[in-house]
């Protein structure tokens, strides 16, 4: 599955892109810089793309490797909470719940026989 990083930087948007940076110690200025150097440089190799990205921005590429990991957490949760996949995950999480709990009763209601009671 290919990770579109010009995507995510349009609909994440720089009010949120500064903000994932913070943690990492940078400005707003300095995380919307880098996670549009990732989008302009998307198209080069992952070790590359962050040489690349250092270089355009001044940051070390430990830097730029955590705020490509953050911007790809946002775009995780951006999709669980803005999109009906979301809803699916959950849906299917509660299924699964119902199920095992399903299976655990007639587990239990099975192993009733085996201390005389039915």
């Amino acid at each position: 599955m290919s990770f579109d990083i010009s995507a995510v930087v349009t609909a994440l948007g720089d009010e949120a892109i500064g903000k994932a940076g913070e943690p990492l110690g940078l400005e707003k200025e300095q995380s919307v810089r880098v996670a549009h150097a990732l989008a302009a440089h998307a198209g080069l190799g992952d070790e590359e793309m962050k040489r690349a990205v250092a270089a355009d921005t001044g940051l070390s590429e430990e830097v730029v490797a955590a705020m490509l990991k953050r911007l790809g957490e946002m775009a995780a949760e951006k999709l669980m909470n803005d999109t009906p996949v979301g809803a699916a995950v959950e849906g299917a999480k509660q299924q699964a719940m119902a199920a095992v709990g399903d299976a655990g009763a007639a587990a239990l209601r099975g192993l009733g026989g085996l201390f005389g009671r039915k």
